[in-house]
């Protein structure tokens, strides 16, 4: 199913592949039958599904923006597009940080830390129902402060909840660092 979904939904790419290759079937078929009527039919078809592909946003590709965004903030060594992204609900029970602490204490990482680049590694939708989904998030990450610099792999569980203002954050837990489960928040080295 989800084969399908990114098919039909999420590349556009390999949707107009698959289109080209049964148009080009249906073309041949044209021009030894003379019969019209079945590449019209695909002709048509081809539109319908570009358009529906246009018009339709899977939960995948909303997460997939927003996280874009909330990236290039990061490297920029900002977070207005991550407090945009946060809702109002937000909060992580392990360390009962509310939205404004939480943003206090990403703020508090990026006065001591750079990040030089963010490379997502992979985006995977997992769970989910009405209102809700969660994401796991890769990335390889370069990073440098004062003295030091490194780079490493991480792994994040997001979860979105459908709001009057689309879709946003309502927690964000790591959940592994170099290849290594961690505990969350608290697994993390802090200033």
């Amino acid at each position: 199913m989800g084969l399908l979904v990114w098919l039909l939904f999420e590349s556009t790419l390999a949707l107009v592949g698959c289109l080209v290759v049964v148009l080009f079937v249906l073309l041949v078929y044209w021009r030894r039958t003379l019969r019209p009527r079945p590449l019209l039919i695909g002709l048509a078809a081809a539109v319908v599904l570009l358009v529906v592909q246009a018009l339709v946003v899977t939960r995948k590709e909303h997460a997939d923006r927003i996280m874009q965004r909330i990236e290039a903030d990061i490297i920029a060594s900002r977070v207005d597009d991550l407090r945009a992204a946060l809702s109002a609900r937000f909060h992580i029970a392990e360390m009962d940080w509310d939205r404004s602490e939480f943003i206090d204490v990403v703020e508090g990482y990026m006065s001591w830390i750079d990040v030089i680049s963010l490379t997502r590694r992979r985006l995977a939708v997992e769970g989910g129902e009405g209102d809700r989904f969660h994401i796991y998030i890769s990335y390889l990450a370069d990073v440098s402060t004062n003295d030091f610099r490194y780079s490493g792999l991480s792994r994040w569980l997001i979860e979105f909840v459908h709001e009057e203002g689309g879709w946003k954050i309502v927690e964000i837990q790591p959940t592994e660092m170099d290849r290594r489960s961690i505990g969350g928040w608290g697994s993390l080295p802090r200033r």
